[in-house]
């Protein structure tokens, strides 16, 4: 069933903000577990989590003035995922980074498909994926080059990851 223009407008912008806040959880919870396992994170992950939640904040404004609605219960994206967070950042100084190039490839091409819908509905929305994506773009970079290579570790963390980001995907398309 093909959706309503409008439909897709709302549908794209909602997830967005809802997987922006589930990104604030992850690098919160990634923070929490670095400050006692690996400090020498702290720094970059501070850097991140600040870029997740600009994000968050920005799209949360043009919900607003586009009039669209956000998810029910936002804290539900962060709740989840800090828990996320706090199990992969458990696993080790690479499960974090492998957990991140991951996600953030993920977020890529969810961004990518949204920034085509909105060059032909929307310039205003187009510029602000344009302009997060350049931090979401640095983030998997700085994350793949910590994390190259493969581990034993990795072949847990893809499925996690992957379906992490599938069910916060779903569950904003439909709350």
């Amino acid at each position: 069933m093909m959706l309503s223009v409008n439909k897709q407008f709302s549908r794209h912008l909602r997830v967005i903000h809802a997987c922006e806040k589930g990104a604030t959880g992850v690098y919160w919870g990634h923070r929490w577990v670095a400050a006692w396992r690996y400090p020498d994170l702290v720094p970059s992950l501070t850097a991140m989590h600040g870029h997740e939640t600009e994000h968050y904040a920005l799209f949360g404004q043009l919900l607003a003035v586009k009039n669209s609605s956000q998810v029910g219960l936002p804290i539900l994206w962060c709740a989840g995922g800090i828990l996320y967070g706090v199990v992969t950042a458990l696993l080790g100084r690479r499960a974090i980074w492998k957990s991140t190039a991951i996600i953030e490839a993920i977020v890529e091409q969810e961004l990518l498909a949204a920034s085509e819908f909105f060059q032909a509905h929307d310039p205003q929305v187009s510029a602000a994926i344009e302009k997060i994506l350049l931090d979401e773009l640095q983030h998997k970079e700085q994350a793949q080059a910590q994390s190259l290579g493969w581990a034993t570790i990795d072949a847990y963390i893809e499925p996690m990851a992957v379906a992490g980001a599938q069910l916060s995907k779903n569950l904003a398309e439909k709350l």
